[in-house]
Protein backbone atom coordinates (compact mmCIF):
# COMPACT_ATOMS: atom_id res chain seq x y z
CA UNK A 1 0.00 0.00 0.00
CA UNK A 2 2.80 2.73 0.82
CA UNK A 3 4.25 1.99 -2.66
CA UNK A 4 1.06 3.03 -4.44
CA UNK A 5 0.81 5.68 -2.31
CA UNK A 6 4.18 7.00 -2.75
CA UNK A 7 3.95 5.75 -6.63
CA UNK A 8 0.67 8.13 -7.41
CA UNK A 9 2.39 11.08 -5.38
CA UNK A 10 5.69 11.02 -7.77
CA UNK A 11 3.08 10.82 -10.52
CA UNK A 12 1.15 13.66 -9.14
CA UNK A 13 4.30 15.26 -8.24
CA UNK A 14 5.30 14.79 -12.34
CA UNK A 15 1.98 16.03 -13.73
CA UNK A 16 2.90 19.56 -11.62
CA UNK A 17 5.98 19.80 -12.81
CA UNK A 18 5.54 19.01 -16.23
CA UNK A 19 2.25 21.92 -15.79
CA UNK A 20 4.69 24.89 -14.70
CA UNK A 21 7.36 24.26 -17.36
CA UNK A 22 4.32 24.46 -19.72
CA UNK A 23 3.06 27.70 -18.33
CA UNK A 24 6.57 29.46 -17.44
CA UNK A 25 8.12 28.26 -21.39
CA UNK A 26 5.10 30.47 -23.63
CA UNK A 27 6.70 32.39 -25.72
CA UNK A 28 6.05 36.66 -25.06
CA UNK A 29 5.26 37.91 -28.46
CA UNK A 30 8.66 39.23 -30.27
CA UNK A 31 9.05 42.75 -29.90
CA UNK A 32 10.21 44.81 -33.46
CA UNK A 33 11.05 48.07 -34.47
CA UNK A 34 11.00 49.99 -37.89
CA UNK A 35 12.41 53.72 -38.68
CA UNK A 36 11.43 56.00 -41.57
CA UNK A 37 8.84 58.54 -42.55
CA UNK A 38 5.01 58.95 -41.87
CA UNK A 39 2.91 58.39 -44.41
CA UNK A 40 -0.22 59.23 -42.72
CA UNK A 41 -1.61 58.90 -39.38
CA UNK A 42 -5.04 59.10 -37.96
CA UNK A 43 -6.20 57.97 -33.95
CA UNK A 44 -6.33 54.21 -35.26
CA UNK A 45 -3.23 53.58 -37.32
CA UNK A 46 0.04 55.06 -39.01
CA UNK A 47 1.69 54.30 -42.27
CA UNK A 48 5.50 54.18 -41.90
CA UNK A 49 7.26 54.69 -45.24
CA UNK A 50 10.92 52.36 -44.60
CA UNK A 51 13.67 50.38 -45.48
CA UNK A 52 13.05 46.17 -45.46
CA UNK A 53 15.79 44.37 -46.69
CA UNK A 54 16.93 46.98 -48.75
CA UNK A 55 13.29 47.82 -50.39
CA UNK A 56 11.68 50.79 -49.91
CA UNK A 57 7.76 49.45 -47.94
CA UNK A 58 4.88 51.30 -46.48
CA UNK A 59 3.52 49.50 -43.25
CA UNK A 60 0.53 49.98 -41.66
CA UNK A 61 0.68 49.83 -38.26
CA UNK A 62 -2.48 49.68 -35.50
CA UNK A 63 -2.26 52.47 -33.23
CA UNK A 64 -4.70 51.43 -29.89
CA UNK A 65 -5.23 53.00 -26.05
CA UNK A 66 -2.04 51.26 -25.03
CA UNK A 67 0.26 52.71 -27.57
CA UNK A 68 3.02 55.27 -26.10
CA UNK A 69 3.48 58.17 -28.20
CA UNK A 70 5.86 60.54 -28.03
CA UNK A 71 7.11 63.50 -29.58
CA UNK A 72 4.99 65.92 -32.42
CA UNK A 73 4.12 62.95 -34.96
CA UNK A 74 2.83 64.21 -38.54
CA UNK A 75 3.31 63.41 -41.40
CA UNK A 76 6.20 63.68 -43.88
CA UNK A 77 8.02 63.45 -40.13
CA UNK A 78 10.76 60.55 -39.08
CA UNK A 79 9.31 58.51 -36.83
CA UNK A 80 10.43 55.00 -34.97
CA UNK A 81 7.56 52.39 -34.32
CA UNK A 82 8.32 49.50 -31.76
CA UNK A 83 5.32 47.22 -32.30
CA UNK A 84 4.27 43.01 -32.11
CA UNK A 85 2.14 40.94 -34.61
CA UNK A 86 -0.89 39.29 -33.52
CA UNK A 87 -2.20 37.81 -36.70
CA UNK A 88 -1.67 39.62 -39.93
CA UNK A 89 -1.38 43.00 -37.88
CA UNK A 90 1.25 44.88 -36.94
CA UNK A 91 0.36 46.59 -33.54
CA UNK A 92 2.08 49.38 -32.24
CA UNK A 93 3.22 49.61 -28.64
CA UNK A 94 5.49 53.10 -28.98
CA UNK A 95 5.76 55.47 -31.64
CA UNK A 96 8.84 58.31 -31.31
CA UNK A 97 8.98 61.31 -33.31
CA UNK A 98 12.55 61.19 -34.87
CA UNK A 99 14.96 58.15 -34.99
CA UNK A 100 17.06 56.44 -32.41
CA UNK A 101 15.65 57.59 -29.48
CA UNK A 102 15.98 55.09 -27.57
Amino acid sequence: MKKIVAVMAGMLLLMAVAGFAQTTTAKAPKMLEAKGTIVSMDDNSLVLDHKVKGKDTKTTFVLNADTKKEGKLEPKGKATVHYRVEGDQNIATMVMAGHGMM
